[in-house]
């Protein structure tokens, strides 16, 4: 598709808007600080299109992370797409925020894709647990292989291949416990970019023609676990 893309990135304590135009990453603006989504995020948004000298009214879609993720960042970012879709009429697609990261870390000029390396992004769960995916190497580039899934630290090199590559903001708080040495662990600090939500979407639209067809649907959040993500009303309906 060769349309114009509004990514929208809230799922951790960064984030921020781009715009992905011309069949390349026009521009992202980021917030000034952790959590600042609520405040900031529709300022980067304006900022975006005016640096991409754009109107609202020339986006084509609305690409948004879905999750897993911070719990009230997904819904700050999942409102904000769903409110513009609905005002400029646009669909509104949803990222997952695995496949984001992994689009990021491969772009890095220091990875070569080349040696089919495993890949497995990490974030933190809390309750001593990790949720993660596995992507593998598939015709030139990295491809998703399995679900996400909650997994213990020192669990996860049974599923892993050899030295496969562990990454994410997941990784330092478990650090101690990713001790294989199946895995190689990669402390680097991560926060996804605005930018790599609007790549990935352009990955997913590549055989979509025209931005109309798209399906108009609600983008469902993906939370590391369902009970987190319970309002108070369904919890007190439980007991």
């Amino acid at each position: 598709m060769n349309g114009i893309i509004l990514a929208i990135e809230t799922s951790g304590d960064g984030g921020g808007a781009a715009v992905f135009l011309n069949g390349e990453l026009d521009n992202q603006a980021e917030v000034s600080g952790p959590r600042r989504h609520g405040a900031e995020l529709m300022k980067c948004v304006d900022k975006t299109c005016i640096d991409a000298a754009i109107s609202r009214d020339q986006i084509d879609v609305i690409a948004v992370n879905c999750g897993p993720g911070s719990y009230t960042g997904l819904r700050i970012g999942l409102a904000t797409a769903a409110a513009l879709g609905f005002a400029l009429d646009r669909p509104v697609i949803g990222v997952p925020a695995f496949d984001a990261m992994v689009m990021q870390y491969v772009s890095r000029e220091d990875f070569d894709v080349s040696l089919r390396r495993e890949l497995w992004p990490c974030l933190d769960a809390r309750r001593d647990e990790v949720m993660t995916a596995r992507f593998v190497y598939a015709d030139g580039r990295m491809v998703r292989a399995s679900d996400d899934m909650l997994v213990a630290p020192e669990k996860l090199h049974e599923q892993a291949a050899h030295q496969a590559i562990i990454f994410g903001s997941g990784v330092k708080p478990y650090e101690d416990r990713f001790t294989h040495e199946n895995l190689f662990v990669d402390k680097v600090e991560f926060e996804i970019k605005p930018g790599s939500i609007a790549m990935h979407a352009w990955r997913q639209l590549a055989e979509i023609e025209d931005a109309k067809t798209i399906e108009r649907k609600p983008v469902e959040p993906r939370y590391f676990r369902r009970v987190l993500a319970k309002t108070i009303a369904e919890r007190a309906s439980e007991v």
